[in-house]
């Protein structure tokens, strides 16, 4: 096993805030990249002031920043610009998430670095895109905008509004940033150069279509419908037991009612008239699922599961964000981690999904106070006693 980190040597600026950037830019620092976060010495990041909070420490920004070092500074300020651009010269990586437009007002977009430093790399993502309708009007972006406008809004109920399904576009989006960044390393290892990194919220939000989008982008030229994923769509995705809920997959098999209800004890229900083919089945799907339903309150969670996994029925518990945090397997993942906090003391927070077992990750601080490493990083930089009076003099950092 490696001393080193995966990352070690590699220094991100960071001027990222909220979700989308910060959960990337922690997995690049999980793996040891210098994660240099910039914020505004007023306020910091959005989500320091987004509780729920622990002795004033906000658990979300909490949740999404260890292992970085904070630097603060007012980037409108001319010595703190310059500050700024001495700590870029020494980056591999700029990230940010802003509105089209606001680095470029600052002298800090991609064309003005770029033409000063060409092996940087430079990532952004945004909620619409690099061109088009909304992102050339510098539309604001959020989670639920894209999440509506790239199809993931919901509608079981005619009768009611369409509301959001799936998880926050900015995780995802995060993921994919960060993976852009690391191919644009890879390649400027090969090629010397570095270049621009884009993507956006409402993108990523549609590839997460990937496996259902092809369907409804073809619905007309859709010649059989039945099959294995259409057996799925029959049987309810969870159902009530004696002390919570048990969530069911009808998967890898071309009869998925007649597996689940001759597990269950129900017999063969695919061979009930009523339930005889997939049509059937669909159009008396709320009686099907009605007797499941009846016969699954009958045992506990535990229960079944002992039951149905020998049986070859893909099931699982459906676990509270709190019940999680407490299974087994999530723990041996390494998938829960505790971390020494100042004010807040020991705080429990989601650990690194990806494993790297030569250079694993190391948990090295927890998410820095505002402006924590800001004189840390500017002696770094060379400055000075004088320097820095001078800038804190000038009101470039606190």
């Amino acid at each position: 096993m490696s001393t080193l980190s995966a990352l070690s040597g590699i220094r991100v600026v960071d001027f990222s805030h909220v979700y989308q950037g910060p959960v990337g830019t922690q997995i690049l620092a999980d793996y040891g990249a210098d994660v240099i976060k910039v914020e505004r010495p007023d306020a910091g990041d959005w989500s320091r002031r987004w509780g729920p909070f622990v002795h004033g420490v906000s658990l979300p920004y909490a949740g999404l920043n260890r292992n970085k070092r904070a630097f603060a500074v007012n980037v409108k300020s001319p010595r703190g610009k310059e500050a700024i651009r001495a700590l870029i010269a020494t980056a591999d990586v700029v990230v940010h998430n802003f509105r089209a437009g606001v680095m470029e007002k600052l002298g800090l977009g991609y064309t003005d670095l770029a033409a000063q430093h060409p092996r940087l790399i430079y990532a952004s993502s945004g909620g619409w895109g690099d061109h088009g309708p909304s992102a050339d009007r510098a539309r604001g972006g959020h989670d639920l905008m894209a999440r509506a406008e790239a199809g993931w809004f919901t509608q079981p109920d005619p009768a009611k509004p369409p509301f959001p399904a799936g998880i926050s576009a900015d995780y995802p989006a995060g993921l994919m940033l960060m993976q852009g960044i690391l191919m644009a390393l890879l390649a400027r290892h090969r090629t010397g150069q570095g270049q621009r990194v884009t993507t956006d919220l409402l993108s990523v939000a549609f590839h997460a279509h990937s496996w259902e989008g092809p369907a409804a982008m073809n619905a007309a030229r859709v010649t059989e419908v039945s099959g294995v994923s259409a057996n799925e769509s029959i049987v309810d995705k969870s159902f009530a037991t004696q002390d919570g809920y048990i969530e069911i997959s009808p998967v890898f098999s071309d009869n998925s009612v007649r597996d689940i209800s001759v597990a269950i004890g129900l017999g063969d229900l695919s061979q009930q008239p009523r339930f005889a083919t997939h049509a059937l089945q669909k159009e008396n799907g709320r009686e099907l699922n009605g007797l499941l339903a009846a016969r699954f309150r009958a045992k506990t969670t535990a229960t079944w599961l002992a039951e149905l996994e020998p049986k070859g029925v893909f099931c699982a518990k459906v676990n509270t964000i709190e019940e999680a945090a407490e299974d087994a397997q999530l723990n041996a993942n390494g998938m829960v981690i505790e971390m020494e906090h100042g004010p807040a003391g020991t705080l429990r927070l989601p650990g690194t999904p990806v494993r790297l077992h030569g250079t694993p990750p190391v948990p090295r601080r927890c998410a820095p106070e505002l402006g924590e490493h800001t004189v840390e990083i500017l002696r770094e930089l060379g400055y000075d006693d004088a320097a820095l009076a001078a800038l804190k003099s000038n009101g470039a950092i606190p």
